[in-house]
């Protein structure tokens, strides 16, 4: 790899690893000041273990079960009858509830919103509405993953006036042979046309923000591009992720390799410390992991967010993560960690 790139972190359970040729932390600490600064020092405690906020810190909305392509990677390209079970095609959050559920967070503390869980959020028209409010009203973050294929002008202006802060993009490949075989359904040129037309948008507009990040993970469909991935963005965006493959279930393709892009992860896990995902169902989970969706620790109209945080559910699964009870962690649990041994 000929570019300069370095190291800038990894995920809490070290199966991401991030490369970057500036630091996006230090341009997310420029743009956002001291309210980013003191965030990201109590997301790093609840990291490490050394305190759990009296709120979680960041609370992840997926609106509605609902994705444009099928890729192998995760479960929207299993059939049809096997993905049943994740989720309810005709059940949605509404952005009215979502609003409320922000208010309440900016209430209690909350930094930081995403849009994650099982969807592609760019089908869903609230996106930057829904953005625009939170960080109108004072969250500190607000940030979505994408498979970019509908990031068009209208869209991309919308969501950088809207005070977008992070835009992840999953793209995992340099050809177009490796691109479909890795997003089915998509188009690698549109994709890369997109990508360019919003960072254009973005300077055109004389910001910094949203950081943009390139999403890499590592199969052996693509494994002898990254470098080349790197070489073909770096200087352009603003990080990247590599990420590993982890078989989510026994249904899942076989897309070696399916381990930690480093070593295997930590066995604790502060996930439960730090952020809440809600589901199109209303159901809260304590991860945006697959493998978790069985894992719900409560559910919206039956607790508020602030119950839900503090709830019987949430306080033993943290015990039991964190070696602090005399039950085992869920299963659940055990096969996210598993999924990503050597």
């Amino acid at each position: 790899m000929n570019v300069d790139v370095r190291e800038a972190g990894g995920d809490s359970r070290r199966v991401s690893r991030f490369l970057a040729v500036n630091d996006p932390a230090a341009v997310l600490a420029a743009e956002l000041g001291r309210p980013f600064e003191d965030y990201r020092r109590r997301w790093e405690l609840a990291r490490r273990f050394q305190e759990i906020p009296p709120f979680p810190l960041h609370v992840d909305y997926e609106l509605k079960f609902a994705c444009n392509l099928r890729c192998p990677m995760c479960l929207w390209g299993l059939p049809e009858p096997l993905r049943r079970h994740a989720g309810q095609s005709d059940a949605e959050l509404s952005a009215a509830v979502a609003a409320e559920l922000i208010d309440e967070g900016l209430e209690r503390g909350q930094a930081s919103i995403g849009f994650g869980g099982l969807w592609e959020p760019l089908t869903s028209p609230d996106l930057a509405e829904l953005v625009a409010y939170g960080r109108g009203r004072g969250l500190v973050e607000a940030m979505f993953n994408t498979n970019g294929l509908l990031l068009g002008g209208a869209v991309s202006r919308a969501l950088i006036k809207a005070g977008l802060t992070r835009l992840m993009i999953s793209l995992d490949a340099v050809e177009e042979s490796t691109y479909a075989l890795m997003r089915p359904g998509s188009d690698l040129r549109r994709v890369e046309e997109n990508i360019r037309e919003f960072l254009a948008l973005r300077r055109e507009a004389g910001r910094r923000l949203p950081v943009v990040r390139l999403s890499f993970c590592l199969t052996s469909l693509n494994e002898g591009e990254f470098d080349r991935f790197v070489e073909r963005w770096a200087g352009v965006v603003d990080f990247f992720s590599l990420q590993c493959y982890g078989r989510y279930s026994s249904d899942a393709p076989s897309l070696f390799p399916a381990r930690g892009v480093d070593d295997k992860p930590s066995g604790r896990c502060a996930q439960p410390r730090k952020r809440l995902l809600i589901r199109h169902n209303g159901q809260a989970l304590p991860c945006c992991d697959l493998s978790g969706l069985d894992l719900a620790v409560g559910e919206i109209g039956r607790g508020s967010l602030a119950e839900i945080w503090a709830g019987e559910p949430l306080r033993t699964l943290r015990a039991q993560l964190e070696g602090r009870s005399d039950s085992a962690p869920p299963e659940s649990c055990r096969r996210c960690q598993a999924k990503y041994e050597p």
